[in-house]
């Protein structure tokens, strides 16, 4: 039996990229961008607030209070006022940015505190650290330094200034030359050495800085990568397929590894897992390699021009984690038993705490899976051959059903690629539909055959065949009959609630909808006791006229896109040599020319889609 369900959802069945993750990657150069606006803001204000300041001294002064030169005493203060305003506008009104405007507000301020000292002289003497305190926000060393070596000639051009333009009555320096040895001079020295402790700040700032933004950043990644495990842990879980398992593992780790380690090319690797009694191993594009070698109680696989050899059991020996000579290494043991292994080609960082972190997470979460995933496998195929026993013996209790269970689940494998959102839920429901009608074991026979149409009371009891089937599976565990009970139920029930039990609309379930169509599409192309087959095209033209009255129109639009391949499957498991006569014949052929133009779409469609390696194997009948 053919069985397209590895590939056929490959574009529903994609990981998404992992959503939420922290953004918190900053280099210092980024941080110190992102600072240098918030602090030229500051210092705008601060700006501001000195010019009002200044408009006081002003305003005392034209008072009387203070008995400075009035008319220098006001060109001095309303330039400095709009010295004082230039760094406000600039950075908060204009909003300017770029390294000039450190340096630009760092010599405006200077020249301030060079007029008001060469006004005011000793009064305003710890206006000098302004600047240097000021670039000191910045956790800019270079501009730090620029501040001390403009400050230093500024002290020296401030003093002779005040002792040129001798505007202060009490100003003790009355000479050029006392104001430098006694003025400038030892306010110079007590400068340097305060300049050196601010030096001193700003370096230490900056390391710290570093340090911080390397360790945020760190945390970030590491916080990424676990993001990534997590996400990728619940798209592995459920997996049904050794192989399936095995593909997902190496892409995810290939994305793990861009994530954590940023290469510039795409990391190169193997994944193995034990399926059955050997290793199904895969490429880095998730392409089966077959490179494991059975070695007796070791396996052996050359990968990169390197050679690895495994033992299939160590007692005690737990999943594990390496990196050594350029590769990342993965090995998940799972009570001393080799369940699985990952090697890929890829340099790590011997102190690089966060990804090696990042991989035991993901080699301890996944060994769970692997074993999970076996669990799963063997459950799965427990109810498919329970599935298939069930079917088998409700296709032999009667004639007139023939091959219908077989093409009924065949063609739920061909619709369900529109309602399913995994291969391993389409996989679920192709075995499922197979158990639709499993209820009509419980009906008589001389009903299910009877020639004409049934009575009321025989029809009465025929619709009792949906209750009868879910009361069969009862309360049997597994995602197949739990799927099965809802289809066995739902699937005569009709769009407009005219159905077995009147449920309607998005009500009934929704698998149970495709299959209805399924049902129907076999039933009226097949011979029943009561009539005889319908031509394909009156099929076709009957089940696209009750979209929307007994069937749901998204699963009619499914079946549209699927007639020509359904009809294939009909001719694949014919009942008997009529019927295939039947199918064969002019009528079965697809002749208007709308049913051309669906056709064609349909072998574009085939074209587009991927080539898929069929495992025969994977549904076996079993005797009863």
């Amino acid at each position: 039996m053919k069985n397209d369900n590895k590939d056929t959802l490959k574009k529903k069945n994609k990981k998404k990229k992992v959503h939420g993750t922290l953004n918190i990657n900053l280099s210092q150069a980024d941080f110190l961008n992102n600072n240098e606006e918030r602090a030229n803001k500051l210092y705008g204000k601060i700006c501001l607030f000195a010019g009002f300041l200044v408009m006081f001294c002003l305003i005392l002064n034209e008072s009387g209070v203070f008995r400075i030169a009035p008319v220098i005493m006001r060109i001095v203060c309303i330039a400095s006022t709009i010295l004082f305003f230039i760094p406000f506008v600039i950075s908060y009104l204009l909003k300017c940015k770029g390294e000039w405007v450190k340096y630009f507000m760092i010599t405006d301020i200077l020249i301030v505190v060079v007029m008001l000292y060469s006004v005011l002289s000793y009064h305003v003497m710890m206006l000098w650290l302004f600047p240097l305190v000021s670039s000191i926000i910045y956790f800019d060393k270079k501009l730090v330094h620029f501040a001390i070596f403009t400050t230093v000639p500024a002290i020296v051009l401030g003093h002779y200034l005040a002792a040129t333009l001798l505007l202060l009555g009490d100003d003790p320096l009355r000479t050029v030359k006392a104001a430098m040895l006694y003025g400038a001079l030892p306010r110079i020295i007590v400068f340097l050495p305060i300049a050196f402790i601010a030096r001193q700040v700003a370096r230490k700032a900056s390391k710290m800085l570093t340090n911080v933004i390397d360790n945020s950043n760190e945390i970030g990644r590491m916080t990424n990568g676990i993001q990534m495990v997590m996400s990728q842990t619940q798209g592995l879980m459920g997996t049904r397929d050794m192989s399936v398992l095995a593909e997902r593992m190496v892409l995810n780790l290939g994305e793990l590894l861009t994530l954590m380690l940023s290469p510039e090319k795409k990391p190169v690797g193997t994944v193995g897992v034990l399926d059955g009694d050997h290793f199904y191993t895969v490429d880095s594009d998730g392409n089966p390699n077959n490179i494991c070698r059975d070695l007796g109680d070791d396996i052996g696989f050359e990968f990169n021009n390197a050679r690895f050899r495994l033992s299939k059991y160590i007692e005690g020996a737990t999943s594990y984690s390496e990196e050594r000579e350029g590769f990342v290494n993965i090995r998940f043991y799972d009570k001393g038993k080799l369940m699985g292994f990952a090697s890929f080609r890829q340099d790590v960082e011997s102190d690089d705490y966060s990804m090696k972190e990042v991989l035991n997470i993901y080699t301890y979460s996944t060994t769970s899976i692997i074993n999970n995933t076996m669990l799963t496998f063997d459950m799965f195929r427990t109810q498919e051959q329970l599935a298939y026993s069930l079917a088998v013996v409700s296709e032999n209790s009667s004639q007139e059903t023939g091959q219908h269970i077989r093409r009924v689940s065949e063609y739920a494998r061909v619709m369900g690629k529109y309602v399913c959102d995994t291969a391993e839920q389409l996989e679920t429901f192709r075995i499922a539909a197979m158990l639709h009608d499993i209820g009509k074991l419980m009906i008589p026979k001389e009903i299910i055959e009877k020639p004409g149409r049934l009575t009321a009371e025989e029809f009465g009891v025929m619709k009792k065949h949906v209750i009868y089937g879910r009361d069969i599976i009862g309360n049997a565990p597994g995602e197949v009959m739990e799927m099965a009970r809802h289809i066995i139920l739902h699937h005569h029930e009709r769009w407009d609630g005219t159905g077995y039990l009147g449920v309607s609309g998005e009500d009934i379930d929704k698998f149970a909808r495709y299959v209805s169509v399924c049902d129907v599409f076999d039933a009226l192309l097949s011979r029943r006791s009561y009539k005889a087959p319908w031509p394909a095209q009156k099929v076709y033209e009957e089940i696209t006229s009750q979209s929307g009255r007994q069937f749901d129109p998204s699963a009619v639009e499914a079946f549209k896109k699927c007639y020509v391949e359904m009809l294939k499957i009909r001719d694949q498991f014919p009942d008997d040599d009529s019927d295939e006569e039947n199918l064969l014949s002019a009528d079965s052929q697809i002749a208007t020319a709308e049913n051309d133009k669906i056709n064609d779409q349909e072998a574009q469609r085939r074209k587009a889609l991927p080539k898929i390696n069929v495992d025969p194997a994977i549904v076996t009948p079993i005797s009863i």
